[in-house]
């Protein structure tokens, strides 16, 4: 029987796929689930057998962010969310497949990936500002180091989804697969991964992430945690929340 309660762990070879498994709630996570992901990360980045890891959902989406309905007041694990947000650098290259719909904290768990492929048919939106919450998975942050600024504004200003081909062209991802098959595109990419040698893979990736991120672990750390303290005290936050659950329009009052 698996340890995990939310996602499932797969090992082939050297590759370890990692599936969120929720999808009866198209894998929106809980921080227990972030807690089980933590330990997944940590287990992968010590697990001498496993050069390359990667996630992906189960069923017709990848994520649909943060679960609204169980606890979302709940404090994520020291490693932020997914347990990815602010972990300390893991040298093993991780991939995301996107399956199907990335919204909020879904789209947080690919910008912290090194490789992303994409359903053709998935959509992706940092979406938290429609429902009263800000990304501080890192998705703020990320996303405008990642691509053009003014298209990162639009997206993260209105909560606004992209299609597949927009997130290639503006280099969010690096292919889209035809529909159903972005698990089996993110394994050809492990397999061109493994077929080099880890210690230099391990050694290029830390060099990239040095020079791309430099210290953004700590700014997300501290910003996030910042905001983390007060936005459950927001009337808009816990409006935006209980329209989800009554599936409304919410009513903002700006305080």
């Amino acid at each position: 029987m698996s340890k995990y309660k939310y996602v499932r762990v797969q090992r082939d070879g050297r590759l370890l796929v990692v599936t969120l498994a929720r999808p009866e709630l198209l894998n929106s996570l809980n921080a227990a689930a972030c807690r089980e992901l933590d330990q997944v990360w940590t287990d992968f980045a010590k697990d001498p057998e496993s050069w390359v890891a990667i996630v992906t959902g189960e069923g017709r989406a990848f994520c649909a962010g943060h679960d609204l309905v169980d606890a979302p007041d709940e404090k994520m694990p020291a490693s932020g969310w997914a347990g990815l947000a602010v972990r300390e650098l893991i040298e093993k290259p991780i991939i995301a497949a996107i399956n199907g719909h990335a919204y909020g904290g879904g789209l947080e768990i690919a910008l912290a990936a090194d490789i992303v492929i994409v359903d053709e048919q998935a959509k992706l939106a940092l979406s938290e500002p429609r429902v009263g919450a800000v990304a501080l998975g890192g998705g703020a942050q990320r996303l405008v180091r990642k691509i053009p600024g003014a298209i990162a504004m639009g997206m993260l200003l209105t909560g606004r989804s992209i299609t597949a081909d927009d997130a290639l062209r503006w280099g969010l991802v690096n292919e889209v697969a035809a529909h159903g098959t972005a698990l089996d595109v993110a394994k050809q990419w492990s397999e061109a991964i493994l077929a080099c040698s880890p210690l230099a893979v391990r050694a290029t990736k830390r060099l990239a992430l040095e020079a791309m991120e430099g210290n953004l672990r700590d700014i997300i750390r501290a910003r996030s945690a910042e905001i983390e303290n007060t936005i459950f005290d927001w009337h808009d936050t816990q409006e935006g929340i209980a329209a989800f659950r009554e599936k409304r329009k919410p009513e903002w009052k700006g305080r």
